[in-house]
């Protein structure tokens, strides 16, 4: 009797398992069209969707074997999730990215730089110096340059300076930060002339700037932003790195990493509204780049992205992780070309001298498709 009642417990036990797995997938299913202004702690299952998924894909092969009407239940749950699993994963060959450009291509680095630091997140690793960075930068021969977290010291590091010597056409509208009169945003650079920029301010100061480029016979608008930064102390942050080590974190900490999330979760809806806005506004072909702080599953994302393509998805492999410490499914960088270019190649580029790696893509528009084909 005793191991009948354990046995149905436990039957219990794991068909309520399931089903809060199925649930909060389901829900997760509804971020391309709920705001996390309106509902800011769906955000969290948003980040939460690779591993619900993965749990999704044992718990069919679990209950394959053991009642196969709730392994079917989850394969239809997982196909209601088709368009954020699409998001998740890039599924290309891993080819190896060529250095040397192809004809009609066109190439772009996208790249949080960590406010010229010189280093990964962590403090005890190596600093490389300003001159090293610019020179990992020039090295990707890039047509169009956007940085976000850029800074150019009034005394000493001469970053602009020493970009300028390959870049001469660029936009920088930072703003000045701190005691040593630093000023610091996001950047364009380029080797072909922009004749028009423009740029708004969010309310947290942060901003998005565009540029019209004119790049042979062509004029094509680049946009590039950096959305709110969820400010993460050092313990805090340890204490996130604790989390994914399945270690314990304090009450204290938890409950002020919950309250940081949730108001950062809110404000990039906001700053999502203002960007789609501004981006529509081209009559060019465009390219949208940044650092949005948010993973592929969470509506600020979606609303962004729109009809656009996804650089990593069109010729990425893999989880495609940009961002240099915490989970390992961070993808929070993005390059998204409208629909007017054919995506080539992309790669990720880590040489340790920020917290995000570097995005290197090449485009091509697809009209050019059919005379390259002739040549």
């Amino acid at each position: 009797m005793k191991k009948s009642w354990l046995r149905k417990y436990t039957k219990y036990l794991l068909v309520g398992i399931t089903l809060l797995i199925a649930f909060l997938f389901l829900v997760g299913c509804l971020l391309p069209w709920i705001s996390a202004s309106a509902f800011a702690l769906l955000g969290f299952v948003g980040i939460s969707m690779p591993y619900l998924f993965v749990t999704l894909i044992f718990g069919v092969l679990f209950w394959f074997f053991i009642k196969k009407k709730y392994a079917i239940f989850l394969l239809i749950v997982l196909c209601l999730g088709y368009k954020q699993i699409s998001v998740m994963f890039a599924f290309n060959t891993n080819d190896s990215f060529k250095k040397v450009k192809s004809n009609y291509n066109l190439r772009i680095v996208s790249w949080n730089i960590g406010n010229m630091s010189g280093r990964p997140q962590t403090n005890n690793s190596k600093r490389h110096s300003v001159e090293e960075i610019i020179n990992s930068l020039i090295k990707q021969n890039a047509d169009v340059i956007c940085l976000q977290e850029f800074e150019e010291c009034q005394h000493g590091c001469k970053s602009l300076e020493l970009i300028k010597k390959k870049y001469q056409y660029y936009y920088f509208p930072g703003w000045i930060i701190g005691p040593h009169r630093h000023r610091s945003g996001s950047a364009i650079f380029s080797k072909y002339s922009i004749i028009k920029n423009d740029s708004t301010r969010f309310e947290n100061g942060e901003n998005i700037i565009t540029t019209d480029i004119v790049v042979e016979n062509d004029t094509l608008s680049f946009f590039t932003t950096h959305l709110d930064s969820y400010k993460f102390s050092r313990d805090e942050f340890k204490e996130i790195d604790n989390v994914v080590k399945d270690e314990p974190i304090s009450k204290n900490n938890l409950s002020g990493i919950f309250s940081k999330m949730k108001n950062t979760l809110e404000i990039h809806s906001q700053q999502a509204d203002v960007v789609k806005e501004y981006i529509n506004k081209t009559n060019y072909p465009s390219i949208f780049c940044g650092d949005l702080n948010e993973v592929s599953n969470n509506n600020t994302y979606w609303k962004i992205r729109g009809e656009r393509q996804d650089a990593f998805l069109a010729k990425g492999f893999g989880l495609g992780k940009t961002f240099n410490s915490l989970s390992p499914v961070l993808r929070i960088d993005y390059v998204m070309p409208d629909n007017n270019f054919e995506v080539k190649q992309f790669n990720l580029v880590d040489e340790k001298m920020s917290d995000h790696k570097m995005l290197v893509v090449d485009l091509m528009l697809k009209k050019y498709q059919t005379e390259k084909t002739k040549n």
